[in-house]
């Protein structure tokens, strides 16, 4: 799906950029990289629980999986296009306006979200995913 970005963040202290690395002092992941920033939220995700079941006409947001796994389900509401990843820690997902998005909680998971708008609750459209 073109409006949506999923990628495993390096995991190395060697290079500009997001990245993340364990240490023994424990673990460190830099997010976001020169990027402005107006939205910063943290959310946990029960197993069996969901979050999100919307979309955003100005709104496009990131999401930063600290721990746990999810399944993510994405629909872009232009052409109706589904598609579904099981994620991880250390992935990052890059959700551009237009795009809805619900995620659920397989194992737990503990996840930061990030947006270069400010948090407009007028900007946030329901969508039935017929899931839940």
């Amino acid at each position: 799906m073109e409006r949506v970005s999923i990628e495993k963040l390096p995991e190395t202290k060697e290079i500009d950029g997001a990245k993340r690395w364990s240490e023994e002092r424990g673990d460190f992941a830099q997010i976001s990289y020169q990027e402005d920033i107006g939205h910063v939220a943290v959310f946990e995700l029960k197993e069996g629980h969901f979050r999100g079941s919307h979309f955003h006409k100005e709104k496009e947001e990131v999401f930063y999986i600290v721990g746990g796994t999810i399944r993510a389900v994405f629909m872009d509401m232009d052409t109706k296009k589904r598609e579904e990843y099981v994620l991880e820690k250390g992935h990052r997902i890059r959700v551009r306006t237009g795009v809805a998005h619900i995620f659920y909680g397989i194992d737990g998971a503990l996840v930061v979200e990030y947006s270069p708008q400010y948090y407009d609750k007028k900007d946030t459209y329901p969508v039935d995913f017929g899931e839940h």
